[in-house]
């Protein structure tokens, strides 16, 4: 058993991610960029404190470069968030004590450009997508509505890190507001027709004999229905056409390890790619709960190249449900303030329908961030995430 360090503490799938490390066995430190936060209350073996690399990459950096260099280093290190996968690969390069991705696999893991040429070639779906460097390319004509997103998921900009924000294009006026506001530091952007439908994600494991542990699910709900991260999903497995258009897709980047690849479902029932998701991501709770421990599964094939999960185990009879229950709260303050486009109106949730959904009792194995060995964790962890939400919109 091993010492494992992760962060960034504040990430989305960091509870699960410490359940999982430390039911198999391992002990579990944090890298964070507070000393406090709801992590702490799992009483990790220690909390490393890096300067935000938002305001100062360069000195988180060099701080988690020290920490791996100092001779009580833990034993390996895994990044949960895309903050965390550019600074491990900054500070540590092709180091083998990286649990995840390294050197070629983080660059397609932050650059969806990439990975949209790589999922077409492979076979699945992707929408149109016009890549946009300069302002100059906003002059040829769109199809609108579209949506245009940072084609970097996390970069560089100055002294610090920055995740850009998706803007909707419902008319021409707001292209052009695009197109004015356009500078060097904007871009590139992708630019994609705007899809409704239902997100969804395949989840599993890439060896060199090909991809195991195959999971899925399918969002039930968004935190904010405009567009965000599920706050309860589904099981939903993947049929054969789609996991072979997948392993495809995986087998031309070489990724190893978890994966999880986001879709978008359209109401005509095309199955859109969106991104791969180079680290774990925000629904392990549901997979865990089936048994895929993917978390402990990443360690393990960091000390054996040749590891192979356990067999998969089987799907149940009916779709498992998890709730995440502080992001199911804020959907309802979402629902209930309302869509801010036409186009968002056509699909929003009932307010009546959301509060009986979210309201209605479950025990407490199906929520999100819940462990027999810390039973409460999971309700300071919606306080937290309520209070995290209204602190940032002060």
């Amino acid at each position: 058993m091993v010492h494992i360090l992760i962060g960034f503490a504040d990430a989305l799938p960091a509870p699960e991610v410490l359940f999982s490390l430390r039911r198999a066995g391992h002990t579990v430190s944090l890298f964070s960029r507070a000393p406090i936060g709801v992590l702490t209350r799992l009483s990790p073996k220690a909390v490393h404190v890096l300067p935000d690399p938002a305001k100062d990459a360069e000195g988180a950096v060099a701080g988690l470069a020290r920490l791996m260099a100092a001779a009580d280093a833990p034993d390996l290190v895994m990044p949960l968030d895309d903050g965390g996968l550019w600074l491990t690969n900054a500070a540590l390069g092709l180091d083998r004590r990286i649990v995840g991705a390294t050197g070629k696999q983080v660059e397609i893991a932050l650059d969806k450009a990439r990975q949209i040429t790589a999922a077409r070639a492979a076979g699945l779906t992707v929408p149109e997508t016009r890549l946009v460097c300069s302002a100059a390319d906003l002059d040829a004509p769109l199809h609108l509505p579209a949506i245009a997103k940072p084609s970097d998921a996390i970069r560089l900009e100055g002294a610090g890190l920055t995740k850009g924000e998706a803007r909707y294009l419902l008319s021409k006026s707001d292209v052009d507001s695009l197109r004015g506001a356009f500078t060097k530091a904007s871009g590139p952007l992708l630019i994609q027709p705007l899809i409704a439908g239902q997100g969804q994600g395949v989840f599993g494991f890439a060896t060199p004999d090909g991809v195991v542990a195959w999971s899925g699910h399918r969002r039930l709900r968004m935190m904010n229905p405009h567009g965000s991260g599920s706050s309860a999903c589904a099981t939903w497995p993947p049929d054969e056409e789609l996991r072979a258009s997948v392993a495809r897709f995986l087998d031309a980047i070489g990724w190893r390890g978890p994966f999880m690849v986001e879709l978008l479902r359209d109401h005509e029932g095309t199955a859109w790619f969106m991104e791969l998701n180079g680290r774990m991501w925000g629904s392990l709770a549901l997979a865990r709960r089936q048994g895929y421990e993917y978390p402990a599964w990443a360690v393990a094939l960091a000390a054996d190249t040749e590891f192979q999960p356990p067999v998969s185990p089987s799907p149940g009879p009916e779709a498992l449900i998890m709730r995440h229950l502080g992001r199911d709260l804020l959907h309802l303050l979402f629902v209930l303030k309302g869509p801010r486009t036409a186009l968002h109106r056509r699909h929003w949730p009932s307010f009546w329908t959301s509060l009986v959904a979210v309201l209605r009792p479950a025990p407490a194995r199906r929520f999100y961030n819940y462990d027999p060995a810390a039973p409460g964790f999971f309700l300071w962890d919606a306080l937290s995430t309520i209070w995290t939400f209204i602190r940032r919109r002060r």
